[in-house]
């Protein structure tokens, strides 16, 4: 039995004992194939792929080491600067309000562009009393001040609103409405854009559900919108271009970014745009000081892009519509309209005129606009077209689409001149469809100045 014993263990695991009183059988080994390669030959070949997948994940934390810090330095720059205030809170936006209440004149107020709408709202309902007139329109009207109105401070405020859009300009009026704190008179900058419903010409900042609201409850014109979504404002945290935008602007501010606040100082002479006590805008000195050559370089470039109309081939007539609509309440509720055309840099506007076709909605619009407002005996001031105006030449703007105040001035008289001139019957419309040559003639025949050579 011992050496029974002892022979099983011998055999080991390659024998298995058999039947009783046999002797144990040997159990063969697998057989081998002949592809498979020597166990040498098979560790390396796994130290291989284990090193070609360690590099790859090397090369991709490497990767992400780079890329993570610029995105997260971008996403700090983007709320820390915050040149267009997105992250705002409202109670901050309460202060500026009482700042603008108070007279105060603001600086750094472009931060705040995209809390614009929300601070006009707590004017509104701040304002006591009312201003005797508001201005509603966009930034090509923000020149328009207390002293080119000719009015008193407190009579007067600009409520017009950077990218303003046909919502803007009618749900704008309803906060007043709505509040029962109705101005004696309105001036409204009209736009060409305002009557294309392409997407190009909606900002995405106007609120549709306030127009929506107007609509329905004051004009009886059930209106279909879709609400904003909350978390919009998020994608600009990781937004490449207002990265930019807020890097030119630390530059710009010298490293000095300060939230706005009130101006320090000589007013004509601040790093960033200022927004008067009035409502109205001061570009920065820099953006006002820009010879004139980098004016007209600035109308072309636009051309190539024209704001808010490059895809408008036509006046939509639903919105002409509603908007003869709009104007014809506002004046069954006693208030004064005014309506005001801004000019076009001559080198943006020849431009459209000369591609026409192009922009047919563009040189569409204003003859649109006057046949609602004469229809509702509404003045009208200015023109698209600045040969239209006695006057005004390449120097009268910032860049292709922004007047200055001085080019205001040559067409619009104020409000108590204009209110007279309406109670007179006085013709204050213009030839908006005058030539450059037909107004260089004009304007040559209006001084004296034959043209011919003297003898």
């Amino acid at each position: 039995m011992e050496h029974s014993e002892n022979h099983r263990d011998q055999a080991g695991p390659a024998c298995r004992p058999g039947p009783a009183g046999a002797l144990p059988q040997k159990v063969p080994a697998p057989a081998s194939r002949p592809d498979d390669p020597p166990p040498t030959r098979q560790a390396a070949a796994a130290a291989r792929r284990a090193g070609k997948n360690l590099w790859a994940l090397a090369r991709m934390i490497f990767v992400l080491a780079l890329f993570v810090p610029l995105v997260v330095f971008m996403m700090y720059v983007n709320y820390t600067v915050d040149r267009s205030g997105i992250y705002q809170g409202d109670q901050y936006l309460r202060s500026v309000a009482q700042m603008l209440l108070s007279g105060q004149d603001i600086t750094g107020y472009e931060q705040l562009n995209e809390q614009q709408r929300k601070i006009l709202q707590i004017l509104v309902n701040q304002f006591d009393p009312v201003p005797d007139t508001i201005v509603l329109g966009s930034s090509r009207i923000m020149q328009l001040d207390t002293r080119l109105a000719g009015l008193e401070d407190g009579q007067f405020f600009n409520c017009a609103l950077t990218g303003a859009d046909f919502y803007d300009i009618v749900g704008s009026f309803y906060l007043f409405d709505r509040a029962g704190k109705l101005p004696q008179n309105l001036i409204i900058g009209v736009d060409p854009w305002l009557f294309n419903t392409g997407a190009e010409a909606t900002d995405a900042r106007s609120d549709k559900e306030l127009y929506a609201e107007f609509l329905t409850q004051k004009l009886g014109i059930p209106q279909e919108y879709e609400a904003e979504d909350p978390n919009l404002k998020w994608t600009s945290l990781y937004s490449p271009s207002y990265f930019q935008s807020n890097i030119s602007y630390l530059l710009q501010s010298q490293g000095d970014v300060k939230r706005p606040q009130p101006v320090v100082g000589d007013l004509y002479n601040q790093l960033t745009e200022v927004k008067r006590y009035d409502g109205s805008l001061l570009y920065d000195r820099a953006f006002r000081e820009q010879s004139q050559d980098a004016i007209d370089a600035a109308a072309l470039y636009q051309t190539s892009n024209f704001a808010f109309v490059e895809y408008y081939t036509q006046v939509d007539s639903d919105r002409l519509e509603i908007f003869q609509s709009y104007l014809s309440y506002v004046k069954s509720l006693g208030v004064n309209v005014i309506l005001i055309l801004t000019p076009y840099h001559p080198i943006a506007y020849d431009n459209a005129a000369a591609n026409a076709d192009h922009y047919a909605g563009f040189m569409a619009t204003e003859p649109a606009v006057r046949r609602v407002a004469a229809a509702l005996d509404i003045p009208v001031y200015g023109s698209y077209n600045p040969h239209a105006i006695a006057g005004v030449s390449s120097a009268d703007f910032y860049d292709g689409i922004h007047c200055r105040g001085e080019c205001i001035a040559k067409f619009f008289p104020g409000v108590p001149a204009a209110l007279e001139n309406q109670a007179n019957g006085v013709d204050v419309s213009l030839d908006y469809e005058i030539t450059a040559e037909e107004a260089a003639l004009r304007d040559s025949e209006a001084s004296g100045d034959s043209g011919t050579e003297p003898v």
